[in-house]
């Protein structure tokens, strides 16, 4: 009876530990992408260089993340956070992960692609700076299978998934001659 009980606190903190240090590395991902995002104000290929950044900042869990990550919201946000219209559309992009989508691109619709409809016109001249929101949608499957847990599988955007968000205000881009 001891031993059951001791296996199943082992159990446990090994899921909670792994769950843990995924969700820790994908908030941490998600605001350096935000960070770098606000630092890219309008630049046509802010899209892509934030989804480089979340790609290289994954690449510390098993398998690159590969599995882990679904789907990403890069969006104008209000006061409260929220997006400032529906996603996806004129204020909001959403990219899924498909690994090897392109020769180039792991996201589609790839932002790098001209006739992509993504969020233009960030306003990144003082004094009325955008917030740039970036929502990370994620899935993780639980390793031992001891505990009575359900995956979070995340199969479609916003069902079934654990979301990290990050809000940054976009920077001025002025630049002294």
């Amino acid at each position: 009876m001891v031993a059951t009980l001791l296996f199943a606190l082992l159990f446990g903190i090994l899921e909670f530990g792994l769950m843990f240090r995924d969700r820790l590395t994908v908030a941490n991902a998600t605001q350096s992408a935000a960070r770098v995002g606000a630092s890219m104000g309008s630049s046509p290929d802010a899209d892509i260089t934030i989804l480089r950044s979340l790609e290289q900042s994954l690449s510390t869990l098993p398998n690159s993340g590969l599995g882990i990550v679904r789907y990403v919201d890069i969006f104008e946000a209000r006061s409260d956070g929220t997006p400032a219209g529906p996603c996806p559309g004129p204020r909001c992009s959403r990219y899924v992960y498909v690994p090897g989508f392109s020769p180039t691109c792991d996201w589609s619709p790839c932002p790098e692609d001209p006739a992509v409809v993504r969020w233009t016109g960030r306003d990144d001249a003082l004094p009325d700076l955008d917030v740039l929101g970036l929502r990370l949608g994620y899935a993780h499957d639980w390793v031992s299978g001891f505990l009575p847990m359900s995956d979070v599988t995340c199969a479609s955007p916003g069902v079934n998934c654990w979301i990290e968000s990050a809000l940054m205000r976009i920077e001025p881009q002025v630049f002294a001659p």
